[in-house]
């Protein structure tokens, strides 16, 4: 039976959590998102009742990041990471199922790996949505010299048409 102050400390653990992930996807360079990734992985890690037991696995369809695996057979707390309301990959939380089952897992962890889940999702979109931006600026631009390029072959064309006659 866990006690309330054993409860309390878990709260206080995964509120620490969810703050460093914040922290952490406030001050990701969107070039090194890779890391920001990694830094978030090991904060679930250690957010973890059975803290030297766990196993924490991101994955994405770009990305693959996962703590030491310690033992072959894992049971795991899953959720969605979802990019514009479209799944694109999972972290699970797991502890070997020699020494545990689905039972270990408070309901809070459940909840702090969706928030966590969420928070990732909100990153990756945020990401996608500067690379469009300066896909399209780089787009925007390159339409710009051919105009102007076009504008100056019709005044040189122009030109020649009056020279020679």
């Amino acid at each position: 039976m866990v006690t309330a102050e054993e409860k309390l400390r878990e709260r206080i653990k995964e509120l620490t959590c969810l703050y460093d992930v914040t922290s952490i996807i406030v001050n990701c360079d969107y070039n090194e998102i890779e890391v920001g990734l990694q830094a978030i992985v090991s904060c679930l890690k250690n957010v973890r009742q059975y803290i030297n037991d766990t196993y924490v696995v991101l994955k994405t369809d770009e990305y693959h990041i996962e703590t030491k695996k310690e033992y072959k057979d894992y049971v795991f707390l899953t959720s969605a990471i979802t990019l514009f309301n479209k799944e694109i990959g999972t972290i699970k939380v797991g502890y070997p199922s020699k020494k545990y089952s689905v039972l270990d897992f408070l309901e809070e962890e459940q909840q702090l790996l969706n928030n966590v889940c969420l928070e990732v999702g909100n990153l990756l979109e945020r990401k996608e949505i500067k690379e469009n931006e300066i896909l399209i600026k780089r787009q925007v631009e390159q339409s710009d010299r051919l105009r102007i390029l076009g504008e100056i072959t019709a005044g040189i064309a122009h030109e020649a048409k009056y020279t020679t006659c």
